[in-house]
C-alpha cells in the first residue's frame, strides 16, 4: 500500500510540474525569400551573353552614372527608360556574375542596379536590332549593354 501511495504521489507531482511532456520543438528559421527576377541572360550574336529584362529588352548601363545614383531624368529617361522595380530583393535568372540591387530615384521610385550602376532599356531597340543603343553617347556619356561573361 505504501508503494501504491508513493507511486500515486510521484504521478501527481509529475503532472503538477508539467509531467514528462515532450519538449516543444524550437521554431525553424524563416527561409530567405527568393529574389524577384528582374532580368535574365540572353544570347546576342555579336555581344554574346547579355542581360535583358523580363520582356526581353536589352539592359544598359550609362557611364555618366558613376555610382548607384541615376543621372538620367526627363528627356534622358524618356529615351532610356530606367528599369523600375517594386521590391528591393532582386536578382536575375541565369546570371552568375555581378550583384543586383536597387537605388531610389529622385521621384522615390526604385530602380534596379547591377554592380551598383542603374539599369536602363533603350526605346529604339526592337526584335531586329535588340542592342541598337550599345556604344551610343546620347546625353553626354557612353551607353553599354550589360554583358554576362
Amino acid at each position: 500500500m505504501r508503494m501504491l501511495a508513493l507511486s500515486l504521489a510521484t504521478a501527481l507531482l509529475a503532472a503538477a510540474c508539467g509531467g514528462t511532456a515532450a519538449p516543444s520543438p524550437s521554431p525553424s528559421p524563416s527561409p530567405t525569400p527568393k529574389p524577384t527576377s528582374v532580368a535574365k541572360v540572353a544570347t546576342d550574336t555579336t555581344l554574346g551573353k547579355i542581360l535583358v529584362d523580363p520582356q526581353g529588352k536589352t539592359l544598359y548601363v550609362w557611364f555618366k552614372d558613376t555610382d548607384e545614383n541615376s543621372q538620367c531624368y526627363d528627356a534622358c529617361a524618356a529615351v532610356w527608360p530606367p528599369l523600375l522595380v517594386e521590391v528591393k530583393n532582386i536578382g536575375a535568372d541565369g546570371a552568375v556574375n555581378g550583384k543586383f540591387g536597387t537605388t531610389t530615384r529622385k521621384d522615390g521610385k526604385l530602380q534596379a542596379t547591377y554592380n551598383a550602376h542603374p539599369l536602363y532599356t533603350f526605346i529604339q531597340d526592337n526584335a531586329t536590332t535588340p542592342t541598337k543603343g550599345h556604344g551610343s553617347t546620347g546625353f553626354g556619356a557612353l551607353w553599354v549593354v550589360v554583358q554576362e561573361p
